[in-house]
């Protein structure tokens, strides 16, 4: 872990954010309050992949109608 005060993350933002991608980061400002800086990691992926999915016998249209019968009720 490595640990910067807000006046060395101003200087040295570049090496900080090198530095969140191998090890955790923590920033103490000023006011005695402590942040974590950790990196996005980029992938391919999406995240909504992981999302279990369920297979209905229903088409787009009768989800739209379905869709437009609830809010005339509103």
């Amino acid at each position: 872990m490595l640990v910067f005060n807000v006046f060395e993350f101003t200087q040295n933002t570049t090496k900080v954010f090198d530095s969140a991608l191998i090890d955790e980061v923590i920033i103490h400002n000023d006011d005695g309050n402590s942040y974590k800086l950790l990196p996005i990691k980029q992938t391919e992926k999406s995240p909504f992949e992981d999302i279990p999915r369920i297979k209905l016998d229903i088409t787009t249209q009768e989800i739209v109608e379905i869709l437009h019968e609830c809010r005339a009720g509103i």
